[in-house]
């Protein structure tokens, strides 16, 4: 498998899994901030919009930069 392939499989791996896994900790969370359920709910989907626009506005950043001369 290409290098390249694999880095980005395993970050989109990564951002998912995160999301995924905090939605079964959201009563904790919600416990520990003190906060309602669904208030927590709006965090993880805060974060979820977060990730949705940002990662391409870090692509559109990046892309003026020369990976070779790092």
């Amino acid at each position: 498998m290409n290098k390249k392939l694999f880095s980005l499989a395993l970050g989109g791996l990564a951002i998912g899994t995160t999301e995924f896994i905090i939605m079964g900790l959201m009563q904790d969370v919600a416990a520990s901030l003190q906060i309602t359920i669904p208030r927590a709910g709006y965090l993880i989907s805060a974060y979820a919009i977060g990730v949705i626009v940002g990662a391409p506005l870090l692509v559109a950043a990046s892309v003026k930069y020369n990976l070779r001369k790092c």
